[in-house]
């Protein structure tokens, strides 16, 4: 078969029984029709023509209704109509006589109908049902029963050509695999490359806002800004080409949610001004003043249009402007049309490349001429997001006179902008509520304890989920946060146990490092309230008890300010705002300097960081012991246990090697882990050393002046 997978084997059978709806039963009557416009008067049985083609609509109304079903009959109906099909045009045949010979070529059709969406086998066993089923007809039939050379020829024709026809079948699955598997080594290429340029651009992200949190210049902390924003640009353009690479191969479309134009536009407008500073040039905006509204659509998409086109038009042009323009075209009550455009005064494109220029890693210029350096793939991949978004990218140009691209989008209006794409504001928080705790990890149950606190709840931890169901059974709490992963009982069974044994239960949330679809599921099932994964946040935690108590939402703490951004705070605060040590700069390439931060968030104490951090590499250690233990030992489910451990840990901390080789370990299959464990466990103790080393020397940095030179 042709079919590689359950799916597509079913979407040809789906495919193939749509044809046979419109073109078999088109043919039928056709044959009915020349039946009795040719020789009526050998249709001496009309009611058996007329049964036999109440079968046949009968059958392909079955066989597309079967199809439709249930992916399992696939197989089945594949069989069942290789042998249907050939001996409903054998009854036709039979039936109609002498002008019936006009169709007999429709077996050679199906035949192969069969071999190119099916495979050989499907053909093979179609064919011999044909000759089977025409032979029959040549020998039972008053009309065929003296066959003459036509009736020879048509035997033979359906004899060879399959034959050949199966070799060329061969050769068309060996290319389709190959284009395939070759499409297949792409999509590694390109996450390996994502994953090699990522560990530099975190690098240079941490980098930069350890600069702009050190430094009193403000000119230096606008440049320190402008490298992360540039970096964190070129981080998301990684994600979207990746994305973009599944798209070719799934063809799905982005999901829409509200947004606001203008939150897109002055995007690449700060991030690309820069670019064209240097070089001398303007980059402006033309924005319709009628464009009120939010819109419906993927902000995301758009921006890797607008990110692609206009780094583009900067790098071609030298002298005068690249314009951003946005125009309203038309305004109804269903939504905005408009049309985006991006012109710019540089070298233009000749004519005769206009026609190729959105084909990847196409360039005007190649070989020893040329002057600009790039892929080829900007114009490309900015096609790909146009045709998500529904539209089509159009381009005009004159050589020494500029170019402009353009393109023009339906979009709905929307109520209002999704949080994602608004500002931030203050975090709106609910305090003082009752909150049960549970998790086996003192470090991340500190953690947690120490957030709800600021937060001014009572807090009442749990070590165990037994401990939990203990606390649960006797004592009644406003919320309840549970570890998914505990030693002695899940988070999952804790919950179950305690909705069994009340009637009012409280607002129940499972935290978990386990992000994969399978425990989703299962917490979903639940139904509990929800998940919160970690690394934890003041953001994600502060969202989710206000969305169970949205009455009694407050902008600010009593007696406290605002929090600036609770979700990932930022390392720009001034440096004289904080009580704790700056930071001297850490290896960024295994700690995550946002993470750190919202540590500082929870308790900006000296104290507070020494004894936290201490604490975390004590338990990274026994983890780190056990996790190789089992890895070393082929104990597949306390490798899945230990590493989801691990990984919580690390998060915490912002250990993102470690926590990215934990995630690895989390979903391991044994065979995978019988061929590579090995390789498993070395990279592991590497990391594992190296994220440890770092998180020393961040120690350090708040260790008591006593306690400063000693490693522990």
């Amino acid at each position: 078969m042709t079919a590689t997978s359950p799916d597509e084997l079913s979407t040809n059978v789906r495919a193939q029984a749509d044809f046979r709806l419109k073109f078999g039963i088109a043919v039928a009557v056709v044959m009915l029709a020349i039946m009795y416009y040719v020789s009526p008067e050998k249709i001496t049985q009309r009611h058996v023509v007329e049964l036999a083609m109440g079968v046949y609509i009968a059958y392909t109304l079955a066989v597309r209704y079967f199809s439709r079903r249930d992916n399992r009959h696939a197989q089945a109906l594949v069989y069942i109509t290789a042998v249907s099909d050939p001996l409903f045009l054998s009854l036709w045949l039979y039936i109609f006589g002498d002008p019936a010979i006009l169709f007999a070529g429709m077996y050679v059709f199906t035949v192969l109908g069969f071999g190119f969406r099916l495979g050989n086998a499907a053909m093979f066993l179609c064919q011999a049902v044909s000759i089977l089923g025409f032979s029959f007809v040549m020998l039972a039939s008053a009309h065929w029963r003296t066959p003459g050379l036509a009736e020879i020829s048509h035997l033979v024709v359906l004899t060879m050509v399959p034959l050949y026809a199966s070799s060329l079948i061969r050769r068309l699955q060996s290319a389709t695999a190959l284009a395939q598997y070759e499409s297949k080594a792409k999509s590694m290429l390109l996450a390996k490359v994502s994953h090699e340029l990522r560990t530099p651009l975190t690098g240079i992200v941490s980098s930069a806002q350890l600069i702009e949190v050190e430094t009193d210049d403000e000119a230096i902390a606008n440049r320190a800004q402008a490298i992360h924003e540039m970096a964190s640009g070129l981080d998301a353009e990684i994600e979207r080409m990746l994305d973009l690479a599944r798209l070719e191969s799934k063809g799905t479309r982005s999901e829409a949610a509200a947004f606001e134009l203008s939150h897109v536009t002055s995007h690449v407008m700060r991030v690309l001004s820069p670019a064209a500073s240097i070089k001398g040039i303007e980059l402006r905006l033309d924005a319709d003043p009628r464009i009120v509204r939010p819109v419906m659509g993927s902000a995301q998409d758009l921006l890797g249009v607008l990110m692609n086109l206009v780094g583009n038009a900067i790098k071609f042009t030298s002298v005068g402007s690249v314009t951003i323009k946005v125009d309203l075209v038309a305004d109804t009550p269903a939504g905005y049309r408009l049309q985006f455009g991006v012109k710019d005064t540089g070298i233009g494109i000749p004519a005769e490349h206009l026609s190729r220029i959105f084909e990847p890693f196409y360039q005007v210029e190649s070989g020893a001429n040329r002057k600009f350096g790039g892929t080829g793939l900007g114009t490309s991949i900015a096609m790909e997001y146009v045709k998500r978004m529904g539209g089509l990218l159009q381009v005009q140009s004159k050589p020494g006179e500029g170019t402009l691209f353009w393109f023009e989008l339906q979009m709905p209006h929307a109520a209002k902008a999704s949080e994602e794409s608004m500002p931030r504001a203050a975090p709106r928080v609910v305090t003082g509520k009752r909150v049960l705790i549970a998790d086996d990890n003192r470090v991340n149950l500190e953690l947690l304890r120490q957030m709800l606190l600021k937060d001014q709840h009572q807090v009442t931890t749990a070590t165990s989920g037994g401990q939990a169901l203990q606390l649960l059974a006797r004592e009644d709490f406003d919320l309840v946060l549970l570890d998914f992963n505990m030693g002695d009982i899940d988070g999952a069974t804790v919950y179950q146990t305690y909705c069994f044994g009340r009637i009012n239960t409280a607002p129940t949330y499972f935290i978990t490092a386990d992000a994969t679809r399978s425990t989703a599921a299962r917490l979903g099932e639940t139904g509990a309230a929800g998940v919160i994964y970690k690394p934890l946040s003041f953001d994600s935690l502060r969202k989710a008890i206000a969305s169970q108590f949205p009455e009694e939402i407050e902008e600010a703490l009593p007696g406290e300010a605002p929090v600036a951004r609770a979700a990932a705070p930022s390392l720009s605060t001034p440096p004289a705002t904080r009580t704790g040590p700056r930071l001297r700069v850490v290896p960024v390439e295994f700690l995550d300097p946002e993470a750190i931060e919202n540590l500082r968030e929870i308790k900006d104490t000296p104290e507070f960081m020494f004894s936290m951090i201490s604490e975390g590499l004590e338990d990274l250690e026994s983890t780190q012991a056990r996790l190789a233990a089992s890895l070393r030992q082929h104990r597949l489910p306390d490798v899945h246990h230990d590493a989801h451990t691990m990984r919580g840990l690390s998060l915490s901390f912002g250990a993102v090697r470690l926590a990215a080789i934990a995630d690895r370990l989390m979903t391991i299959s044994d065979q995978v882990l019988a061929d590579e464990r090995n390789q498993y466990l070395a990279e592991l103790n590497q990391t594992y050393a190296q994220s440890v080393n770092a998180l020393r020397e961040l120690r350090r940095q708040y260790a008591p002046s006593e306690a400063a030179g000693r490693d522990y």
